[in-house]
Formats: C-alpha cells, sequence, structure tokens
C-alpha cells in the first residue's frame, strides 16, 4: 500500500485536478460535424464563437497532418476563474479554453477564442500523430521496491528503503517543437503570427548572444522568460523549417517520432529532412543571429533609452507618475522567480529609494487626487464560496499603510481613480467579453458603462481630465488600437486605429500631449503628437522595447524598456523626437502586414442539449515492478470524464508466486464535496521448511491476504482540504502443511485482525511557489493533521467452538489515533539560494495498552533515517527535522541520454525524535546525514526527481525483542527515491 499510494501521488503530478468541483455550474452542449463544444450559461456566446471557429479551421489543420481525430474532439469552454489559458488533453481528446482572452506582456494582440482554439486544436491532431501505441496506451512504467534487511518476525519483509518509478512514454515530442508548430498552426495562418512581441524575444536574445540552446528548448522548467524563450524559439525555429523544408516536413517529424523506439528529435529531424537537429539548430542560430544584428544596427548611431531605474526582475511593469510628480508607483516580479508574480513598488525620485507596499497585484495601479491612496486590482488570497478566484479593487492608504478591498467579486482590472476621487473606473471580463465599469466609492453601486457587441480585448484603461473621458487599448482583431469613451455622453470613438500595425498604452498631460507605444518600424518606441505645434516622432529608440509611458506634472517620462531579456523602469528626462529612418527596422516595415486576413467572428447557431457524461476510453499502462526479489508484471487502468465530473484509477499486478496486488480508486465530483471509494486486494504467499522431532520433514505454504475499503468525502475549504472518511479492514492468513513421507496434509485459515476506522484529515500548504519549490522550498510553511477513531480487533489467540473446530480470539484495541505535521522553509541567502527547512511530525494514540501492531514507527525513510524503522515504536511519537540545502547548479541544461537535469542541491540533515510508551520517557534519539537531489525531464517532458540520502544514528541504544537484544545506532544507512517529484 505505501507504494501504491507513491505511485498515486505521482500520477497526481503529471494528471493534476482542480480542487473545486463547481456544482453550481449548468452545463449544455452544441454538437457540431467534427466537434462536441460543452458550456455553462456564463459562456454561451463564447461557446458558440467556439463552435464557429473549431469548424473553420478543422480541415486545414488535419490536411496538413493527414490525420482525423477518430473521434469528434471534446471542447469545454470555462469561466471559473480570473485566467486566460487553454489545455490540449490529446490522449482524452479535448480541450479546456478558459474564456477569458489573454492579455500578457511578453505576446502581441490578437483575437483570443480563434487563436487559442487553433492553437490546442494543432497539439490534439499533431501529437496524436506522433503517438506511439495509439490513445489506449499512454505509456508503460518500470518500477522497484527495495527493503531494508531489518524486520520484525511478524512481517514479511523490511520497510521499503528503496523506491523507483520511471515511465516509457507513449509520446515524446519537445516542448519547442509542441508549441512551434501550435503558433505556426497551417499553412497561410495567421490567427497567431510573427508579432512585434514575438520578434523581440528572440531579436533580443540574438543581438546578446543569448539564444536558448538546442537543449535549453527541448525541456520547459525555466524562470523569467524562459518558458516563453521555449514557446518563441520554437515558433521561430517551426517557421524556418516550413518555409526551407515544406510544412510537409512537421508531419514528417511528427510521424517519425510516432515509431516505437525513437526519443530522439535529433534523429526525427535527421530521418525527416537529411539533416539532424544539431546541424538544423546551428544553421537556423546563425542564420537569424546575422539578420538581427544586421537589422539594428542602424538603431547603434543614436540609441535612446532614457536612465535605468528598476533593472532586478523580468518583469518590472506599468510605471505611474504620482501627482506631485516626485514618486513612482510600479510592479515588478523582482526576487521572484515566475513573470506573472508582480508585487507594487514605490520609487522616490529624489531619494532614489524603492518600497514594496503590496504583494501579488495585477494590471496598472492608480494614485488618488492627492496621492495619499492607491487603488490596484488583485485577486482575493482566498477563493470564493464556490472555489473561484476573481480580481477585484483594492486600495492602499499610504498615511496608514493598510490595504482594504474595494470591491467583492467584480473582476475588476487596470482601476483609474475619476478626478473628484469619487468614481473608480475598471476593466472587467464576464463569459470572455470585457467591457468596462464605474464604481461609486460613497453608494457603493456599479454601472456597466460599455457592452461592446464585437467582443473585443480591453486593456490599459486611463483617464482624460481635459475631455472627462476614458480612453484605452482595444484589439479587435490582430494588435492594438486606441479609443476613448466620454464620462458626459457615453459616445464612443476610436483615437487611433490602424490594422497594419500596433498602438497601445496612451498617456497624456495637461498640456494635451499624447505619447504611446507604436510599432510600425518593427520595434516599439514611444511615439509623441504635441498639442502646441502638432510636431511628432518618435522621442526612444531601442533595441527590445519601449512601453506603458506615462508623463509627469514635469514633463519627465517614464516607461518599461524590455531590454536584455527584462521588462525594467526608465526615465527620460529631456525629450526629443529622432528621425524615423533611424528607429526600427524601417518607417514602413509594417507593410508586411497587408495580407492579414480579417477574423473569424461567425457564431454556430445549432441547438444545445443539455450536457451528458462524456468518457474517453479507458487508459492502460503497463508496468513491470521488481519487489521484493520478484518480477512482478501489471498494468494501471484510468478514465476520467469529460468534465472531469467522475474518475477511476486503478491497477493490477502478479508475480510467479501469485502474489497479488489490486487496487481501484473512483472519485464522484458532481457534489461541492468529492466523493471518493478506495478498495486495495493484496496477496502475498511464503513456503517453509521444518523438521519435526528429527523425524519428519514439513513443508509450509503460508498465504496472507489483505482487504481494505476506504470511502469518504474531500471537502475544500477556502484553499485547504478537509477529508473525512471510513476504512473497513480485513486481514487474513491461510495454513497448510503437509509431510510427503506420511502423506498427510492439513490446514487452517483465520482473521488475525479487523478494523473498522473513521477519520478526519486536514491539509494546507502554504509554500511560496517558485522555479525549485518541489527541490529546494525556500519560503512558506504547510501543515496538516490526522485523527481517527479506530475500533480494532486483533488475534490472541486460537480457541475450540463447541463443535470443536478452532475459533479466532480476539483483543479489543480501541483507541484514537492523532498525527500532525508541520513544514516550514525560509531562504537564508537570495545570493547563494541557500534555505533552511525543517520539519517536525508528532503523534499520539490515547490507548497505551494496545498491541505493537499499532504502534507509530520512527525509523526508517519516513522517520529518524540513521536507525530502521521497526527499532524505534510507540505510542507517542516526535521527530523534528533540519536542512540545510544549498544549490549545487540551477537552472542549467546537462543532457545525459534521454534525461535533462535542470537543477541539483546537496543538503545537510540533522533528526531528533523517538517513539515511546505512555508509561516510559522519551530517550531522544539524533541522526544526522545528507542528502542528494537532482532533477529535470525524461523524454523532454516527463518530471523526473532522483533523491538518496545517508545517515547515520548517532544515538546507540538497545532494544529487547522476546528475550533477544538488538544494538542500533553507529551504522551508515542509505535511501534512494527516483519518482515524478520529491
Amino acid at each position: 500500500m505505501f507504494f501504491i499510494k507513491i505511485i498515486i501521488y505521482s500520477f497526481s503530478i503529471i494528471y493534476a485536478k482542480a480542487s473545486y468541483n463547481h456544482p453550481e455550474l449548468n452545463w449544455h452542449t452544441i454538437e457540431t460535424a467534427h466537434f462536441k463544444i460543452h458550456y455553462h450559461d456564463e459562456t454561451e456566446i463564447s461557446a458558440r464563437e467556439a463552435a464557429y471557429i473549431a469548424e473553420e479551421i478543422y480541415f486545414p489543420i488535419t490536411n496538413l497532418y493527414n490525420y482525423e481525430p477518430p473521434t469528434k474532439t471534446h471542447l469545454s469552454i470555462i469561466d471559473t476563474d480570473d485566467v486566460s489559458n487553454g489545455a490540449a488533453y490529446y490522449y482524452d481528446n479535448k480541450i479546456i479554453i478558459w474564456a477569458s482572452p489573454l492579455d500578457f506582456e511578453l505576446r502581441g494582440s490578437h483575437r483570443w477564442l480563434q487563436n487559442v482554439i487553433t492553437h490546442e486544436f494543432v497539439h490534439i491532431v499533431s501529437i496524436q500523430k506522433s503517438m506511439k501505441a495509439g490513445m489506449k496506451y499512454p505509456g508503460a512504467y518500470l518500477q522497484y521496491m527495495g527493503y531494508e534487511d531489518e524486520k520484525r518476525k511478524d512481517v514479511l519483509y523490511g520497510y521499503p528503503n528503496k523506491i523507483a518509478s520511471y515511465p516509457l512514454p507513449g509520446t515524446s515530442v519537445p516542448p519547442w517543437l509542441a508549441e512551434g508548430i501550435a503558433q505556426y498552426m497551417y499553412d497561410g495562418a495567421d490567427l497567431d503570427h510573427w508579432d512585434t512581441h514575438r520578434d523581440m524575444i528572440i531579436r533580443d536574445r540574438a543581438i546578446n548572444n543569448n539564444l536558448l540552446t538546442f537543449t535549453e528548448m527541448n525541456t520547459f522548467g525555466k524562470k523569467g522568460i524562459g518558458n516563453e524563450s521555449t514557446y518563441n524559439a520554437g515558433f521561430s525555429l517551426s517557421r524556418y523549417i516550413a518555409f526551407k523544408y515544406g510544412s510537409e516536413s512537421l508531419k514528417n517529424i511528427m510521424s517519425e517520432l510516432s515509431s516505437p523506439f525513437q526519443f530522439s528529435i535529433n534523429e526525427a529531424i535527421y530521418k525527416s529532412i537529411g539533416i539532424d537537429g544539431d546541424s538544423l539548430y546551428n544553421e537556423f542560430r546563425s542564420t537569424i543571429s546575422k539578420r538581427y544584428k544586421a537589422l539594428t544596427k542602424p538603431i547603434d548611431i543614436n540609441p535612446v533609452y532614457g536612465s535605468i531605474i528598476e533593472d532586478e526582475g523580468t518583469s518590472s511593469l506599468h510605471p505611474k507618475w504620482s501627482p506631485d510628480g516626485k514618486k513612482i508607483l510600479y510592479l515588478s516580479n523582482k526576487g521572484n522567480d515566475f513573470f506573472s508574480q508582480t508585487a507594487l513598488y514605490i520609487y522616490d525620485n529624489k531619494t532614489k529609494e524603492k518600497k514594496k507596499i503590496v504583494k501579488s497585484v495585477y494590471s496598472p495601479a492608480s494614485w488618488n487626487s492627492d496621492g495619499s491612496k492607491i487603488y490596484f486590482s488583485k485577486k482575493n488570497k482566498f477563493p470564493n464560496k464556490n472555489g473561484s478566484r476573481y480580481y477585484d479593487v483594492f486600495l492602499y492608504d499610504l498615511e496608514t499603510s493598510k490595504e482594504s478591498r474595494v470591491t467583492t467579486g467584480s473582476r475588476g482590472f487596470s482601476p483609474v481613480v475619476i478626478e473628484d476621487d469619487s468614481l473608480i473606473a475598471y476593466i472587467a471580463t464576464k463569459g470572455g467579453s470585457q467591457d468596462i465599469y464605474l464604481h461609486d466609492i460613497n453608494s457603493n453601486k456599479i454601472k456597466q458603462l460599455t457592452s461592446f457587441d464585437e467582443r473585443p480585448i480591453i486593456s490599459e484603461l486611463n483617464y482624460n481630465s481635459s475631455n472627462k473621458s476614458l480612453f484605452f487599448d482595444i484589439t479587435t482583431s490582430h494588435y492594438r488600437d486606441i479609443a476613448s469613451i466620454s464620462l458626459v455622453d457615453t459616445s464612443f470613438s476610436m483615437v487611433f486605429n490602424s490594422t497594419l500595425w500596433d498602438e497601445r498604452n496612451m498617456t497624456t498631460n495637461s498640456r494635451g500631449d499624447i505619447i504611446y507605444s507604436d510599432d510600425r518600424s518593427g520595434i516599439f518606441n514611444l511615439y509623441m503628437i504635441s498639442k502646441q505645434d502638432s510636431a511628432q516622432g518618435y522621442i526612444s529608440n531601442v533595441t527590445g522595447g519601449a512601453f506603458m509611458p506615462d508623463i509627469s506634472i514635469n514633463g519627465d517620462v517614464v516607461f518599461s524598456l524590455y531590454n536584455k531579456g527584462k521588462y525594467k523602469i526608465s526615465i527620460m528626462d529631456s525629450i526629443s523626437l529622432i528621425k524615423e529612418a533611424l528607429v526600427g527596422y524601417s518607417p514602413d516595415y509594417f507593410m508586411k502586414n497587408e495580407n492579414i486576413k480579417s477574423p473569424i467572428t461567425g457564431l454556430d447557431n445549432s441547438k444545445e442539449k443539455k450536457y451528458e457524461d462524456n468518457f474517453p476510453s479507458m487508459f492502460i499502462m503497463p508496468k513491470v515492478m521488481v519487489d521484493y526479489g520478484t518480477v512482478k508484471p501489471g498494468f494501471y487502468f484510468s478514465s476520467n470524464e469529460i468534465q472531469n465530473r467522475l474518475s477511476v484509477f486503478g491497477g493490477a499486478s502478479v508475480n510467479t508466486l501469485k502474489d497479488l496486488d489490486l487496487y481501484f480508486l473512483f472519485e464522484f465530483k458532481r457534489l461541492y464535496p468529492t466523493l471518493f471509494f478506495e478498495t486495495y486486494f493484496q496477496t502475498r504467499n511464503i513456503s517453509e521448511n521444518s523438521i519435526s522431532n528429527n523425524t519428519y520433514s514439513i513443508d509450509s505454504n503460508i498465504k496472507f491476504r489483505m482487504t481494505m475499503f476506504r470511502l469518504g468525502l474531500d471537502i475544500p475549504v477556502y484553499g485547504a482540504n478537509i477529508n473525512i472518511f471510513s476504512e473497513w479492514q480485513r486481514y487474513r492468513a491461510f495454513v497448510k502443511e503437509r509431510i510427503k513421507s506420511e502423506k498427510i496434509e492439513g490446514g487452517i485459515a483465520y482473521d488475525y485482525y479487523k478494523g473498522i476506522n473513521l477519520g478526519f484529515e486536514f491539509k494546507a500548504d502554504f509554500i511560496s511557489p517558485s522555479l525549485n519549490s518541489n527541490i529546494n522550498p525556500s519560503a512558506g510553511y504547510s501543515f496538516s493533521l490526522l485523527t481517527k477513531l479506530e475500533n480494532n480487533k486483533y488475534i490472541g489467540g486460537l480457541d475450540l467452538s463447541d463443535a470443536g473446530t478452532l475459533v479466532e480470539k480476539f483483543d479489543e484495541n480501541n483507541l484514537f489515533r492523532f498525527e500532525g505535521q508541520f513544514n516550514y522553509h525560509k531562504s537564508f541567502s537570495e545570493i547563494t539560494k541557500t534555505s533552511f527547512s525543517s520539519q517536525l511530525q508528532v503523534g499520539y494514540l490515547t490507548n497505551t495498552k494496545i498491541d505493537s501492531f499499532f504502534h507509530f514507527f520512527s525509523g526508517g525513510l519516513p522517520g529518524l533515517k540513521g536507525y530502521p524503522f521497526y527499532s524505534i515504536e510507540g505510542t507517542r511519537s516526535l521527530v523534528l527535522d533540519f536542512i540545510v540545502r544549498y544549490p549545487l547548479f540551477e537552472n542549467k541544461h546537462k543532457k545525459i541520454g534521454w534525461v535533462i537535469f535542470q537543477n541539483s542541491v546537496l543538503g545537510a540533515v540533522f533528526q531528533i525524535g523517538d517513539a515511546w510508551r505512555n508509561s516510559n520517557k522519551p530517550n531522544l534519539k539524533k541522526s544526522a546525514g545528507f542528502q542528494w537531489r537532482i532533477n529535470g525531464f525524461s523524454f523532454y517532458n516527463y518530471p523526473t526527481a532522483i533523491q538518496l540520502e545517508i545517515h547515520r544514528g548517532l544515538t546507540k541504544f538497545t532494544k529487547e525483542i522476546k528475550g533477544n537484544s538488538y544494538v542500533y545506532g553507529n551504522k551508515t544507512r542509505s535511501y534512494v527515491k527516483i519518482l515524478f517529484n520529491f
């Protein structure tokens, strides 16, 4: 059972499930020729648009890959969180799309649904094309379980000390290729194309000699813009292959990867186009490096970047001057690994001091009229009653240093304070549509200001006090334009409207001057229009990109500068116009976009029907396990209902001794709590030979059988989990003896344990997310509490019944069991990345007279590792771990065969603890050792985590067991794990 739980946990890393079931949603289905579109009431318009788009792009994609999915593809549109994403489950043949449009600083603006649906359906088709064993067999597993030598006489083996589960995948497509061809889409597609943002990222890397290597492109797991650079480089290289070798080459590569023993993209490319992957990449790298260095050379004549005031982190964004022009408000992710982990900072332009005031802030913030308050948007720390986390507007008071919530459930972002401080305008997304809202601070009433039928993407809201209007970025097809809506009469107008280039991030000053970001030259730069003399032109000239300008009361301009892989904050205190010929690639570079097609905006009018459960085929995953010296072949099976409302998982294995491992797990998720049922059935067979009275040779065959049923509820509460469950267990032994010489046989069968438990478990995790939070957690804490009421009957002997048969005599071993665990992590140094972790495990049993069968065991892998598992036991337990970890390397890409290792840490471990009976005092035992961890990916996408620990017990002690003395301590012990996570 220990190994089964490890494997189930490992599977959960790959097949992650939502914590909330959302039974409040009313689901429907639209069926088209090739798709089943599922949606809830709030997303009907998005679903009808999605159905129309899906059929439009179906044949161009399937024709390119000469492949059609075997059944209709399921496409679900959801709007349960403020998330912009899409996910393709190619073995389930389903796509999930979050309705909120993507607004991401590392990508250009394109109409959302046509972009994401096409992208995800390319994943479905191309990766199904690359499957090695079809859709029923996602992969296979090689597994191993090793055991301690020391064990009790009443158990078969020692406790596990070596655990391994390693995949043999059914698909082996590197991320750059999977994502690159999904963004290439198909010949002539421009639903997502090589826009200025894509160009900016790879150009910046090329001119700074920082392009990802071919090995780095083959995995995710990077910090900052690393993962986006994998997308970006993959898109660029896929375009290169399609243009130079023909788009059919993309199909041929995926087809070659479907070969059962083809796990190398290097060889797959060679067999498809006649040049190996490394050579192709070197050719590609040389070509684009020369191109970008030549294109940007004229910029070096007159570069204009301003003065950088913030260059830490990778995303310093949305700077805003205070009303008096003395301070700057901005977002930055400095100190964090991921691009979106931005906090709100204030920069004092006089003292040059920076101060973080609020964590986890999203979108531009806004000052009130006197600069004493700041309005911003973020998600509440805890989800609402249905499990959704939406954006809301919050207030930070600089005088009191207190934060307060302004709206609840508004989904508002990009808040703007109207000049009299009585109104706040913000953007909100509902059902995939975005509109502008007004919130009256005094009355707490909300008014919807717009209702866009075209369902454009809205962003970067600002207020113009001179004409009492709101202006904002708007995307109806490709690229952003700038629009305005009057607060006087709600009239709508376009300020800048070009179909061939991007205009965004407009700001104005009291004189009426306008500055915005413009990419018509091929590079985003700041463009100014003077109100006084109507002069206009570029005021920045950069090789990366210039965005999000804001003009101070003194005329200084602050903006976000993309340079050397980072968004930085920069100030220009003097402004002059620059000749267009010196800016960007060329003044008319935008003409490359003249053939861009119109967006796909139709709506499918098919009649909807009530959603019915849909199940894909059952997945079968063969496995071969080496366990206690025997080879135990078997398989896992799994199936999830398309909307994840039901799921099953199970497995079976058997060896030549006829030892069976059978298990089955079922989850029902149509209610707020998840109902679950688990059952386990295991048998073990042993044979012994003994001599009786120096005369007879007796053969004994003993079979043990364990049966367990578990039923319960898993209830999410504010992001934590409460588990209420009951367990029924029965352990039985069968003994057969035979004296061959006398042809005498006999046997007996009896139960030796019966148990019924009622339990309650609470788990909460507040570990701060970071790139290495699994291998080297450095911030946050987690804890769990388990309590069980156990009704235990354990065999005390066998008696004769009145009929002369042997019957079990059971002893009552009833008790309350309490177990708790607390983990704490802290970084010692941001420079060295050294971290400190501690873990406290406690256990308490109310019945101190129970059989040791029910004791806590505090040695071995889960306890004091310097001692065997069974050497330390009792009705009370306490184990405290202290670990200091130091990274040997981080964010590297060391390739060994089909494995790419990215991170490794070395840890020093000290432990102290004991387990004891109530009548005794604890004799605290100490253990010390070291821990080595290394992780990365196998076969490009499968997480691989290896951990080796060597420990030595520092406290020597003697234990009496049935008249025999055993000495423990001062012995080196080792533990090995090879799994998907630590």
